[in-house]
C-alpha cells in the first residue's frame, strides 16, 4: 500500500514538472515573439517629447498609456547613431525609427547583465539629412524614469562652401572682404573674424578696383588673362594671381 502511494506520488510529481516545464518554455517564446514583432513593425501610440541634441541626455518619465515615448533628432548619410536607454528600476526597450515611426533598429538588453537598452544604426551613405526618432518604453509597461542619451558619429568628412570654394573641417581661408580670416567648422558652418577693414587701394598695386561696394552689387565685369575677380570692404575689381 505504501509502495502504491509512492508510485502514484512520483507520477504526480513528474506530471507537474512536465507542466511547469512546458509553461516556462511557452512564456519565453511569447516574450521573444513580442520583442520580435515590435522590432519589425511600425510603432503606434507614441507621445512625442521634443528634440534631443547630439551628446545630450534627457530624462523622461514613462507611464502607459500611450505605449511609447519618443524624442526627435536629425542625421545624415554615413552617421553612426548610438542610443542608450537607462533606468534604475525600469526595464528599458529602445528603437530608432524614421519620422513616421517605421522601425530601423531595436534593442532590449544591451548585455546579459543589464536591463538597459543600447540601440545602434548607421544611416546609409549618400542619404540626405532627415528627421529620426528615439522611441522607448518599459518592457512590462510599468511606471519608470528613463535617461535617454543620443550620440552621433559622422563618418563623412565635413565640408564648407564659401565664395564658390569647398573647404574641409578645420581649414582657414581669407574672407571675401580681404582683411578677415574664416574657418570651416565641425557643423559645416563658416565663421569669420570681424576686424574692421582699412581700405587703401593706392597701396594694393596688384589690384585694379572697378567700383565701390555699392556699385559692385549691380555691375558686371570680366578680368583679363592672369587676373581674377575680387571683392572686399573697399570695392571690387581684378587682381593678379600671386
Amino acid at each position: 500500500m505504501s509502495l502504491s502511494r509512492f508510485v502514484v506520488s512520483g507520477l504526480l510529481v513528474s506530471a507537474f514538472a512536465a507542466v511547469v516545464g512546458c509553461s516556462s518554455e511557452g512564456s519565453g517564446k511569447e516574450e521573444e515573439d513580442v520583442a520580435a514583432t515590435e522590432s519589425e513593425l511600425k510603432l503606434s501610440g507614441t507621445r512625442y517629447l521634443g528634440k534631443i541634441k547630439n551628446g545630450e541626455t534627457r530624462k523622461g518619465y514613462y507611464y502607459a498609456p500611450p505605449t511609447y515615448r519618443s524624442y526627435g533628432f536629425d542625421a545624415k548619410g554615413g552617421d553612426e547613431i548610438t542610443v542608450d536607454v537607462r533606468s534604475v528600476y525600469g526595464d528599458g526597450m529602445g528603437w530608432i525609427t524614421d519620422s513616421k515611426y517605421n522601425v530601423l533598429a531595436f534593442n532590449d538588453d544591451a548585455s546579459p547583465s543589464t536591463l538597459d537598452a543600447k540601440v545602434k544604426y548607421k544611416v546609409p551613405a549618400g542619404k540626405a539629412a532627415a528627421s529620426y526618432r528615439i522611441v522607448f518604453r518599459d518592457y512590462d509597461l510599468l511606471d519608470a524614469t528613463f535617461n535617454v542619451t543620443l550620440n552621433i558619429k559622422s563618418t563623412v568628412p565635413t565640408t564648407c562652401d564659401y565664395d564658390g570654394q569647398s573647404y574641409q573641417q578645420g581649414d582657414q581661408f581669407a574672407s571675401t572682404d580681404g582683411c578677415n580670416t574664416c574657418s570651416c567648422g565641425a557643423d559645416g558652418a563658416v565663421a569669420c573674424t570681424k576686424r574692421a577693414c582699412v581700405c587703401n587701394p593706392a597701396a594694393e598695386t596688384h589690384r585694379n578696383y572697378v567700383g565701390t561696394p555699392q556699385q559692385c552689387m549691380v555691375i558686371r565685369y570680366t578680368c583679363p588673362a592672369g587676373q581674377v575677380q575680387f571683392s572686399n570692404a573697399c570695392g571690387c575689381g581684378c587682381e593678379t594671381v600671386q
